[in-house]
């Protein structure tokens, strides 16, 4: 039986990140200790057989991966369907500000996110989608191996509940850590969470930002 291992990975920490400050799809460079986190997380996986990595096209992501994919030489696959969550109505603002200027939209995205639906604000829909359509193509591009994918908190919350066939009602439940690493293991009669939100290679020094950047 052929099986893909995916490493889901979010990004290294950014000066947004740090100042809780939510990001969206703005082009914002690692952090000097973003960069420090992935330097770490590449000596971490330079001994995995990788055969491929993907990676968001924005800037924070692909610094992140290009780290990574240096012991492998690998060239990065960029994929649009891994980008961030569209948060433009948020974006550049910190989450006590958010909550002060639109506070029911704040109060549904941090007790329900699946039930938002506003202008400026991704549909959990549009982000399944998008999801199963990245997952369903590297599972028929790589039906055997090890496949690292370096994107955002949102995308890989979603991943592991489609992955797993899990509610949305569960995303507030699995917070991730800059530079974390969650492994997925597909292709068997059952899909299998092998890893959850992993910063060993951090050694207890994490800098983390806060979930949905």
């Amino acid at each position: 039986m052929s099986l893909t291992h995916l490493y889901l990975i979010r990004h290294g920490i950014t000066a947004s990140n740090a100042q809780r400050i939510y990001m969206g799809r703005s082009q914002e460079s690692l952090s000097t200790d973003g960069r420090w986190q992935a330097r770490e997380l590449s000596r971490r996986l330079q001994s995995v057989a990788l055969e491929a990595i993907y990676c968001s096209p924005l800037c924070r992501a692909q610094e992140t991966a290009e780290i990574v994919a240096q012991p492998h030489r690998l060239e990065l696959r960029g994929d649009a369907d891994i980008m961030e969550l569209d948060l433009s109505r948020w974006e550049g603002r910190p989450a006590n500000e958010i909550a002060k200027a639109d506070p029911e939209a704040w109060q549904t995205w941090c007790s329900d996110p699946a039930r938002l639906v506003i202008p400026g604000i991704e549909t959990f829909d549009a982000l399944s989608e998008r999801v199963r359509r990245f997952l369903g193509r590297v599972r028929k591009d790589h039906p055997s191996g090890s496949v690292a994918v370096v994107s955002h908190d949102g995308v890989i919350r979603m991943a592991v509940m489609e992955a797993l066939g899990i509610s949305w009602g569960h995303y507030r439940s699995l917070p991730l850590d800059n530079t974390s690493i969650t492994t997925i293991e597909v292709g068997g009669p059952h899909t299998r969470l092998r890893l959850f939100n992993d910063v060993g290679h951090l050694n207890g020094a994490s800098v983390s930002g806060p979930a949905d950047d």
